[in-house]
């Protein structure tokens, strides 16, 4: 998932972009963000150099892993977001 919110801001967005994770201290999530310097004018080398059907899955990975997603405008960009649910040791996925 982080993976994805990063490709979408390289391809889509302007500089500068900057990550950040947290543990949240109630429950066990982790939040991961990316922050960006707005939509940029035109796609990326990786968006404009492959077949349609090669891209676009991003979101739909998103929500299916995510416990919560969004994006959140700031300034003159926008934060994209998403909370993960953490597997507690207790119950042995680590």
């Amino acid at each position: 998932m982080v993976s994805e919110l990063v490709t979408n801001a390289v391809e889509h967005a302007r500089p500068p972009l900057a990550l950040h994770l947290c543990r949240e201290n109630s429950g066990l999530r982790v939040w991961v963000g990316i922050t960006d310097g707005g939509p940029s004018a035109r796609g990326g080398a990786w968006t404009s150099s492959c077949a349609h059907d090669e891209h676009g899955r991003g979101l739909a990975i998103i929500e299916a892993l995510a416990a919560a997603h969004g994006a959140d405008r700031h300034g003159g960009g926008t934060m994209h977001w998403a909370r993960l649910p953490v597997a507690s040791r207790a119950s042995g996925v680590h």
